[in-house]
C-alpha cells in the first residue's frame, strides 16, 4: 500500500524539521490498524508499534487520535484535479468515480464503513471528518453544479445540497452495502446521466388562450 501523506494542518513546530518518509510511514501504519481494528480500537500505541516509531514522536505531530485518524483518512480519499476544460458532466462522472473506488477489497472500503458505524459514539471525530474530508469533497461537487447553472444546463432553482445527495447517495449505498459486484466506472456515468435529466431546467409551459 503506497500513501502520499498530505500537507498536514497545523501550528509550525521549532527544532528539527520534520521527516516526510517518517510521516508517510505513520499514515500508512494508521490505515493499517484502522482496517484491522476499527477506529475505537485503534490505539496510539499501536500505531507507533505498527510504523516503528516511538510514542513522543507520534505524539509530537498528531496530539489526538482523532486528528491522526482524520488526516491518515485524507490521504485515500483522493479528488481528481480541478480542470476548467472539463465539462460540466464529465466532471461530475470524474468526482463519482473517485467515490466508487472505494470497493470492499480496498482500504478504504474496509475502513469507511467502519467509520460510519462507531461515528455515533465519537462526536468529535465525526466532526473533523465532515469538516475536513467530506466538506472539501462537496465543495468540489458545488463549483461543478453551479457551473452547470451558469452554463443553462441545470435549473436557476436548483437545490445544491440535495443535487449532491443525489448524485452521491446511489454510489455510497453501492460501496457499503451492495458490494457484489463492486461499482464499476460506468455506474457513476450512469448516475450522472440520470440525475442530470432530472435538474435540468423544466420547459415552459405556454399560458392557456380562454374562450
Amino acid at each position: 500500500m503506497t500513501v502520499t501523506s498530505p500537507a498536514l494542518e497545523g501550528p509550525r513546530q521549532l527544532g528539527r524539521p520534520r521527516n516526510p518518509k517518517l510521516d508517510t510511514l505513520i499514515i500508512e501504519a494508521t490505515l493499517t490498524v484502522l482496517a484491522e481494528t476499527g477506529y475505537a480500537a485503534l490505539t496510539m500505541e499501536a500505531v507507533a508499534q505498527r510504523a516503528g516509531v516511538g510514542k513522543a514522536t507520534l505524539y509530537r505531530r498528531w496530539p489526538s487520535k482523532e486528528q491522526l485518524v482524520i488526516d491518515a483518512v485524507r490521504t485515500i480519499c483522493e479528488q481528481p484535479e480541478p480542470d476548467a476544460a472539463t465539462g460540466v458532466r464529465d466532471e461530475l462522472v470524474l468526482l463519482l468515480e473517485a467515490i466508487g473506488r472505494k470497493s470492499s477489497s480496498s482500504v478504504a472500503g474496509k475502513i469507511f464503513p467502519r467509520l460510519i458505524g462507531e461515528s455515533a459514539d465519537n462526536p468529535e471525530m465525526l466532526a473533523g471528518y465532515r469538516e475536513q474530508v467530506l466538506e472539501p469533497r462537496r465543495e468540489r461537487f458545488r463549483a461543478a453544479l453551479r457551473r452547470g447553472i451558469a452554463e443553462g444546463l441545470l435549473r436557476r432553482d436548483l437545490d445544491l445540497e440535495h443535487a449532491i445527495d443525489l448524485l452521491v447517495g446511489p454510489m455510497a449505498y453501492r460501496n457499503l452495502l451492495r458490494t457484489e459486484p463492486p461499482p464499476g466506472p460506468e455506474l457513476a456515468a450512469r448516475i450522472v446521466d440520470d440525475v442530470l435529466v432530472c435538474l435540468a431546467p423544466r420547459p415552459r409551459t405556454e399560458p392557456q388562450e380562454h374562450a
